[in-house]
């Protein structure tokens, strides 16, 4: 048994791509990360392989370097991909009653989602009380220029990030009243940062209102949003400033959940 392992890592194993693995492994212990020296000496793979591989890391946004100080470590992508893939069902889980609890008090339609990469996901949502309801599957994936929670999440990303996640993108224009100009987005982020609560209002879909609000982890960090939709007509412009604040309130109790100290 165990040779014919052996044979098959001799057969299908990728040399480039398990030095990239040991090399990202490598700096998950390291937080304040390693030069590209240290890197190969401390792996002893050669120092052609070493720089091709966390090039190639460092352009498709895996890993950062400091250019002061030469050290690479991994990046916030790197990190969300973590989180998304290692705690999205426990965050569901620490969430879901919550999200039944602002359900209950604004009887509409409650999502949670998460950023990955250049796009946001559905991870669970809690169906209006009301007939007339928006149903989206888990798993569905949103823009986050044009959502509400791409602006709960991305106010709160560094300015590096969220150039980012903007560079070579496109803001797609879905309604009328979708933003397609990268300096008036920033600047609605700006407020979404004030303010603590994101608005859509009509920008993805015709005739739907958004309001949601960030939710961090133990480190301060924006991992996931809150958010309700719901029908224009229930959810009106007048109305986003109360019901920020309620999902406000929701969004701070799973934060607490997940460690997060509010001041």
């Amino acid at each position: 048994m165990k040779k014919e392992k052996a044979d098959l890592k001799s057969t299908y194993n990728v040399p480039n791509l398990e030095r990239g693995l040991l090399i990202i492994e490598l700096l998950a212990t390291k937080s304040k990360g390693l030069t590209l020296a240290e890197i190969t000496e401390t792996l002893s793979i050669t120092k052609s392989s070493a720089f091709r591989i966390v090039s190639t890391l460092l352009f498709r946004n895996y890993l950062q370097k400091n250019e002061t100080t030469k050290k690479i470590t991994l990046s916030r992508k790197m990190l969300t991909l973590g989180i998304s893939a290692m705690t999205e069902q426990s965050l569901v889980e620490i969430s879901i009653d919550v999200m039944r609890a602002l359900r209950d008090e604004l009887k509409e339609s409650v999502m949670l989602g998460v950023l990955l990469g250049s796009k946001g996901t559905i991870l669970e949502q809690v169906p209006s009380s009301h007939p007339v309801k928006l149903f989206v599957e888990p798993g569905t994936q949103f823009s986050l220029h044009s959502s509400v929670g791409g602006k709960s999440i991305m106010a709160f990303l560094s300015e590096k990030e969220v150039d980012d996640i903007l560079k070579g993108k496109t803001l797609t224009k879905f309604t009328e009243n979708t933003i397609v100009s990268r300096d008036e987005f920033k600047s609605v982020l700006n407020k979404v940062r004030q303010q603590g609560f994101a608005v859509d209002n009509s920008e993805d879909i015709e005739g739907i209102n958004c309001v949601g609000a960030p939710v961090f982890n133990e480190y301060g960090y924006p991992v996931a949003a809150l958010w309700i939709t719901a029908p224009y007509g229930r959810l009106p412009v007048k109305e986003f400033e109360n019901k920020g604040k309620v999902v406000v309130k929701y969004a701070k109790e799973i934060s607490a959940k997940l460690g997060y100290l509010t001041q």
